[in-house]
Parts: C-alpha cells; sequence; structure tokens
C-alpha cells in the first residue's frame, strides 16, 4: 500500500510555522533591546543667562538755560560778557554744533559776538586775556546762523567733543562797537542759540 503524504505536508506547514514565530520572536526582542539601548544614553544640558543689554543716552545741558547775555539800552562800544557751561550729562561720549536766531535783523546785523574756551575769568576786563576763540561774527539772523560746528550728521568742522560726564565752560562775548550807526539806534532783538548734539560712536 503507498503512504499518504498529506503528514507530510502538514508537518512542514508547522515547521515553516514555527520559524517564522520564531524569527518574530527574535526581531521583536531585537527591537526591544534598540529602544532600550536608545533610552540608555547619557545626557546633559546648560543654560547660558544673563545675556542683557542696554542702551546709551545722548543728554547735552546748558547753564544757565536762558539769558547768559543780555543787555538793555546799550550805546555804541558797550559790551557784555558771561560764561555758558555745556554740559554731557548722558553716558555716551557726544559731538555738539550751535546756531543762533535771532527777532530781527538790523540790530542784530550790528552786535558783535564772540566766543572762547578756555577763559579763566570771563568778565568785561579779562575775557582777552587767555583763552582760544571759537567764533567771532554777528550774533545771529532771522535766517539762523551756524555759530559752531554743524548739525549736519556726522564729523565736521568747528564740532565740540565731549566725553560722557565731561563739561566745558564757554565765555560769550556781545559788543555793539563804536562805528554801529543810528539805524540800530531805539531797536531791540533777541537771539536764542540753538545746541545739537550727535553720538560719536559709528559715527564717523
Amino acid at each position: 500500500m503507498t503512504a499518504s503524504t498529506e503528514p507530510v505536508r502538514t508537518r512542514k506547514s508547522r515547521n515553516s510555522g514555527t520559524k517564522l514565530l520564531a524569527t518574530a520572536a527574535v526581531l521583536a526582542l531585537a527591537g526591544g533591546l534598540f529602544t532600550i539601548a536608545s533610552l540608555a544614553l547619557f545626557t546633559d544640558q546648560e543654560n547660558v543667562s544673563g545675556n542683557a543689554f542696554s542702551t546709551g543716552t545722548i543728554d547735552l545741558t546748558a547753564t544757565p538755560a536762558s539769558a547768559v547775555v543780555t543787555m538793555p539800552a546799550m550805546a555804541p562800544g558797550d559790551q557784555v560778557t558771561a560764561p555758558l557751561t555745556v554740559d554731557n550729562a548722558g553716558t555716551l561720549e557726544f559731538r555738539y554744533s550751535m546756531v543762533s536766531t535771532t527777532t530781527e535783523d538790523v540790530l542784530a546785523g550790528q552786535l558783535d559776538l564772540t566766543i572762547k574756551s578756555g577763559v579763566t575769568t570771563c568778565d568785561n576786563a579779562n575775557w582777552t586775556a587767555d583763552g582760544t576763540v571759537l567764533y567771532t561774527g554777528l550774533i545771529g539772523s532771522t535766517a539762523t546762523t551756524a555759530v559752531l560746528g554743524s548739525n549736519v550728521q556726522g564729523a565736521q568742522a568747528g564740532d565740540r567733543v565731549l566725553a560722557a560726564g565731561a563739561n566745558e565752560v564757554l565765555c560769550f562775548n556781545v559788543a555793539l562797537p563804536l562805528a554801529a550807526n543810528n539805524t540800530s539806534q531805539g531797536m531791540s532783538t533777541a537771539a536764542t542759540f540753538t545746541f545739537d548734539a550727535e553720538q560719536t560712536a559709528n559715527n564717523p
């Protein structure tokens, strides 16, 4: 009698199934070991804190704030002299300039303004004794007169530089020359001195 081959096929199928299950188990185990290994890595972290920033300040003050030079009923030959202190009250070095604007041009056109630095005694009797002349010319005009430097951005001829916390004393002298004519008689004018400051850092 010929033996049946059916049981042989069944055994082969069972063997194949067993091998597949074994392979799946091995892969699952390997995957589990990989996951465990990846979770076991050593790590570290460090914070670098305190990265703070602040901005500096540009702060120009002028003392006195008004009427540094004033004189009523002037006659030809009269003069008035007084000091003005320019102070850098900010935290950054700056350069500054000054312009003068008057309320009219007739009398202003005959008043002479001189500004000096480094004057030991800034009064009528002593202002010419020492110091350096920074400006000499008319006191100003209604169209505005450049007196010290320029407020155009960047370094300009005549600009004054002050370090943070520093100051300088400017000696102002205003005179009505003896040569003044009758066109200015009985007139009055007022001048406004305007100071402009800008940072020197990164501003050549």
